[in-house]
């Protein structure tokens, strides 16, 4: 009971960082924002209607067909979308969102420093500075969702602590990094490589062991997040996706250059950073191995986040995987947790060096005046600056779109401010067009001249011609998408370069309804995955009561 207390100081503190936005009733809408609410709307309108699209977007995206959650936390969208439906409105879902990643991210490292014996105070002035990182604010200020997976990572690294003390969680390991796969997958890369060395150092001499229990793990974790797996062989097996961009010039969003505002979240991060590598150097000796480990480790995220690093190189030189981290800032996260975790460790390492936890309560308290002062800041702006950027355009004025985001029918916002997102579309033709434009093209330039509803787990397109003729449905069509008409399936006559397809329409009412039929050996695997779910949380829950008892 005596550290709920602690639990409850981070509760506050979540509510004091959203009081601004709902004293000032302002928003917040980053470059991500219109995508993020798109994905969310969908899974919410999906759970109330009770018409379910697993793979293709039926209510949200335009109700265009495309594929986006199947292969972007798809389990973790669902979650959203459920928020989405509790909050009524984007205004107040907006706040909630924040509220949570800000609960979530304290909660979450005070839990893995505490699991790792590191006192109470220490732990919790090192929570409330993480959840004044930008890793953090990057949902808050622009609707980064890099934020939701760095919020909960802290949990996902409990494992470390275990390998420390010569047990491999195998359970908790594999559950730590499905639930990152069904969050953000570049963070569950990033929580494979942080288990790497930790495993190793594990292992010595007891190799044989060690694999073994890799092996359950390995296991364990391929039915948690199978859903995910199959998703994308499907698609990609039968489509050539257009993934997120490829950043050419990613040096120039390191942290030592264009992404130099990581390290200003809070202003006073950077003397943390000093002042924590300054006292290990000097105190080497006196810090457990553990300690040092999660320095060097920690070092090692830092060097990836800088130019250091020849990324234009790398990407020039198409190394594998390398196009798909896009922002060499992303590393900046792991760094932040694995440092973060060090700074507490040295400190609890150092009982004779008294003026440290007060150095580090003092660093917290500032960190929360200055997280204060960038959102009131940021806040402010919200009248202020327009919502039309490149690639994002408001169909109605201004004032009307600000306003349809505290509207009860959320669809008003989403239809008022459309962003061309040409993520995970379908590449027909080997075509080098710009798909941002095509998608504007072919999909945002005419949803009035058609009528879109949902019924059946299934999206209805109709529209009234005068004449025989082809025309262009604004839906995208995939290997397993089809369209029928009555009974009868249509075989467009055409595919654009992004898998907007040509049919042929007759004179009067037209109606065709759209699906995606996978094959039938997909929904043995997604009951496999929910099984797979069920069972393990049960058995979490009945050694956590064990416990208890």
């Amino acid at each position: 009971m005596k550290r709920n207390r602690y639990y409850l100081i981070i509760f506050l503190i979540a509510g004091l960082f959203v009081a601004p936005q709902i004293w000032t009733q302002n928003m917040i809408l980053g470059a991500d924002a219109v995508f993020h609410y798109n994905r969310f709307y969908e899974t919410a309108e999906q759970l109330k209607t009770g018409n379910f699209s697993y793979f293709i977007s039926i209510f949200g995206f335009q109700q265009s067909g495309r594929i986006v959650n199947a292969v972007y936390g798809p389990l973790f969208s669902y979650l959203q979308g459920g928020l989405v439906l509790l909050a009524g409105s984007w205004f107040r879902y907006q706040v909630l969102l924040n509220f949570l990643v800000y609960l979530f991210a304290g909660c979450s490292l005070f839990k893995l420093l505490t699991y790792g014996k590191i006192k109470e105070n220490t732990a919790l002035f090192s929570a409330i500075i993480f959840m004044t990182t930008y890793s953090i604010n990057y949902w808050i200020l622009n609707q980064g969702f890099t934020s939701w997976g760095t919020s909960l990572l802290p949990l996902c690294l409990i494992p470390l602590v275990d390998l420390k003390n010569r047990h491999f969680p195998f359970v908790k390991i594999a559950l730590s990094v499905a639930l990152m796969t069904q969050i953000h997958m570049l963070t569950a890369v990033m929580l494979g490589l942080i288990y790497v060395p930790f495993f190793i150092a594990y292992a010595r001499n007891r190799w044989g062991t060690a694999l073994i229990e890799l092996a359950k793990a390995i296991g364990l974790y391929g039915c948690l997040s199978i859903n995910v797996w199959v998703s994308l062989f499907l698609i990609n097996s039968g489509d050539q996706l257009k993934m997120p961009f490829t950043n050419p010039q990613m040096s120039e969003k390191a942290i030592d250059l264009g992404g130099a505002y990581w390290l200003h979240y809070p202003e006073i991060l950077r003397l943390i950073i000093i002042v924590g590598f300054l006292f290990c150097l000097v105190y080497w000796h006196s810090v457990q191995r553990f300690t040092k480990q999660l320095l060097i480790f920690s070092g090692l995220f830092l060097f990836l986040s800088t130019s250091i690093v020849p990324w234009d190189w790398l990407v020039a030189n198409q190394v594998p995987l390398v196009s798909l981290i896009q922002f060499p800032f992303r590393f900046f996260a792991p760094f932040t947790i694995l440092f973060l975790f060090f700074f507490a460790s040295m400190v609890n390492d150092l009982p004779s060096k008294r003026f440290l936890p007060i150095v580090l309560a003092l660093f917290s308290v500032i960190s929360i005046g200055q997280n204060w002062r960038i959102l009131s800041h940021d806040l402010n702006r919200w009248d202020k600056e327009s919502l039309t950027s490149k690639h994002t355009f408001v169909r109605v004025s201004e004032k009307e779109a600000r306003e349809s985001f505290y509207d009860t029918d959320m669809e008003q916002a989403l239809k008022a401010v459309e962003k061309s997102s040409p993520d995970y579309l379908p590449i027909y033709h080997n075509d080098k067009k710009n798909k941002y434009v095509s998608y504007e093209k072919q999909i945002l330039a005419d949803q009035t001249k058609f009528s879109k509803t949902v019924k059946n787990n299934q999206l209805e397109i109709s529209w009234q011609a005068e004449k025989t003729d082809n025309i262009q449905l604004p839906v995208i069509v995939y290997q397993n998408t089809k369209i029928v008409e009555g009974d009868r399936e249509i075989t467009p006559v055409l595919l654009s370069n992004i898998g907007v397809p040509t049919i042929k329409q007759h004179v009067g009412k037209n109606t065709v309804r759209v699906r995606y039929d996978p094959p039938k050996y997909v929904g043995m695997i997604f009951i496999l995955c929910g099984l797979s779910w069920l069972a393990t949380l049960l058995g979490c829950a009945y050694r956590f009561f064990i416990k208890l008892g």
